[in-house]
């Protein structure tokens, strides 16, 4: 795990930027992590910088451009679930 030192930033730069929707903004996030980017930091910078709950975050960690399986998200999924948070 990283200290939040070091992921700190990418949350802000999410924070301040402009994004069309969910996707653009985890897209952005990894990114912005590079080889620091798990899901796991997904989860940390999604809560960091936009107050994205615990369970939710969790959720988004899910979409298919970072997991397989029968359990990813859709583009659509993750729009849905995020909306109420970046929608602000």
């Amino acid at each position: 795990m990283y200290a939040p030192s070091l992921l700190d930033p990418a949350a802000e730069s999410l924070k301040l930027a402009d994004f069309g929707g969910a996707t653009d903004v985890a897209r952005e996030a990894r990114t912005l992590l590079g080889e620091r980017f798990s899901s796991v930091t997904f989860m940390y910078v999604l809560m960091r910088a936009f107050e994205v709950e615990y369970a939710a975050a969790c959720d988004a960690a899910r979409w298919h451009e970072f997991h397989g399986g029968p359990r990813a998200l859709s583009d659509a999924d993750l729009e849905k679930l995020l909306a109420p948070w970046l929608d602000r």
